[in-house]
Parts: structure tokens; C-alpha cells; sequence
């Protein structure tokens, strides 16, 4: 895939990023040959929120409509997507592309199935310049321009290890929980499920898990991925590791089950786009943009 406009919007659905690392991430992205605009609430601040709802509605709407925007790129996560989902566009005019990840899931499952976006699980715009490593920032300058990437490789958990092949979706597991009996519910039927999350105590992901269950939102999925799960304790006498109890959970669906993909809250957070396809074959899975 190449985006091959460069005009980058940077808005804040959710917490509020600190200014230094969005300035950074403008001097970055330009030293990149990226144009960067910010949203008009960027650095606004509403309780633990980078602006009120209808602000922070404002600025995603009108980054979707605006037809001089190519590239919008979500400057961090926390909490307060989900509080915009009701406010988006139905159409999307002119072809976008949106950057995030985390509290970005729930952005991804309600715009998932409307023409004229494209959905990139990858760095927030805080992190690229103030976390994620080197080959972090490789991989998604590459999938902005176009650049050939290699496939990764996956430890193989449980299950047939045939090849698999499937559209991708899933993200944060807290907050696909979230959205199960919603009408913006993950429907997995046909895919690949990437997970991770981060500081979740073990008892709280078998909780998504089993709600996840219950609505039947990953029916029919192909394989699991699991990711990052970063600061996400099981007991210290617990004579199980968290690995082994998302296995358990997972190996209900009775389907292949791998983990070891670098995408989370870590220093590394390679790029995978919702809705497009992959193979997995001999644990290696190929991205095809």
C-alpha cells in the first residue's frame, strides 16, 4: 500500500497528549516530507479528556469531510473514543486514512464497513516521536510510502497450524468487550483476531473474554494472534501464566492460536490494517496492504 498524499491531520478523540510529544511528532513526520495540521481542540483539556464530546466530535468529523486532509493520525489514547461513535459522518467524500490504535478499537469497529476509509492500527501520534523504537517508526514510514515490508514471525500456541488466510480486525481486547451488544459490535466471522491490551489485571481480560464469548462477536473467526500484553499481572501464587489462561479462554472456538506479534504498548507497534487480508503459513504471518 502507499498513501500517496501527504496532508496529516492530527486530532485528539480521547485523553489529552502532551504537547512536547506532538511537536516532536510534527518535526518528525515534516523531516518525513509529511504536511501536519492540527485540529482545532488539539490542546484542549475537559477532565481527563482532551475536550468536551461535541468538541472532540467536532475535530474527527471535520478531518473525515474535509477534502485537503489525506492522513489522520490520533495523538493518543486513554479513554473517549467511544463517546464520538454516535457523531460520525455516514459518508466519508474523499478517501481517508486513520492512524491509531488502543481506544482507537472502537473507532475501527463503528467505521469498519463505511467506503472511503482506511483503518491502520499503528503508533499514536504522541508515541512515535516519545516511545516506540527505531523499526517502529521504520515500518510505518514504509507502509505510509509504499515500502516493501517483511512478514512476521509467530510462535504457534495451539491448534492446526495450516495455513490460514483471513481479513484482519480486533485491537484492544478491554475495549472490543466494550462495544460487544452494541450495534457497533466486532463481528469476526472469516478473520484473523489480533489482540493485546495493557494493565489489565488477568481476572479483567478473562472477563472480556467471556463476554466476548457470550455475544458471539468472535463466531467464526479463522485464527487468533494475541500481542502485547503489557502490565497485565496474573496472582503471584497463580500456578498459570497469563499466556496459558488466553490460550484456555481462546481455545474454545476451537481454532488456531498464535502469539509473539509486536503490536501493543511497547517500544515496538508494527502497522496492520483493519479489513485487509493476511496468510499465516509455517508461523510466519504476511500483511497484504
Amino acid at each position: 500500500m502507499e498513501i500517496r498524499k501527504n496532508r496529516i491531520r492530527i486530532v485528539a478523540p480521547a485523553g489529552v497528549p502532551d504537547p512536547d510529544g506532538i511537536e516532536r511528532g510534527v518535526a518528525l513526520l515534516e523531516s518525513w516530507g509529511f504536511s501536519v495540521t492540527k485540529g482545532e481542540y488539539l490542546g484542549g483539556r475537559y477532565r481527563y479528556f482532551s475536550g468536551t464530546t461535541a468538541e472532540r466530535a467536532h475535530d474527527l468529523r471535520l478531518a473525515l469531510s474535509d477534502p485537503t486532509v489525506d492522513i489522520i493520525w490520533l495523538a493518543r489514547g486513554g479513554f473517549g473514543c467511544a463517546h464520538l461513535l454516535e457523531h460520525l459522518p455516514e459518508e466519508i467524500a474523499t478517501p481517508k486514512v486513520l492512524i491509531g490504535f488502543s481506544d482507537a478499537t472502537s473507532l475501527f469497529c463503528a467505521l469498519s464497513d463505511r467506503p472511503g476509509v482506511r483503518l491502520m492500527h499503528g503508533p499514536t501520534f504522541h508515541s512515535l516521536a516519545m516511545k516506540v523504537d527505531d523499526a517502529t517508526r521504520d515500518d510505518i514510514r514504509a507502509v505510509l510510502t509504499g515500502t516493501e515490508r517483511e512478514p512476521l514471525k509467530l510462535r504457534h500456541l495451539l491448534g492446526d497450524p495450516a495455513t490460514v488466510t483471513g481479513r484482519l480486525c480486533g485491537g484492544n481486547l478491554t475495549v472490543l468487550a466494550s462495544m460487544a451488544g452494541t450495534r457497533w459490535s466486532l463481528r469476526a466471522r472469516d478473520a484473523i483476531v489480533l489482540l493485546e491490551d495493557v494493565t489489565e489485571f488477568g481476572y479483567r481480560l478473562d472477563r472480556s473474554l467471556t463476554q466476548l464469548r457470550l455475544s458471539g462477536a468472535f463466531d467464526g473467526a479463522r485464527a487468533f494472534v494475541l500481542g502485547q500484553f503489557t502490565r497485565c499481572p496474573v496472582p503471584e501464587s497463580a500456578d498459570f501464566t497469563l499466556e496459558e489462561m488466553l490460550v484456555d479462554l481462546l481455545s474454545s472456538w476451537g481454532r488456531p492460536i498464535y502469539a509473539g506479534l509486536p503490536i501493543g504498548h511497547e517500544h515496538r507497534n508494527v502497522t496492520w490494517e483493519y479489513g485487509s487480508h493476511a496468510v499465516i503459513d509455517c508461523g510466519v504471518i504476511h500483511f497484504a496492504f
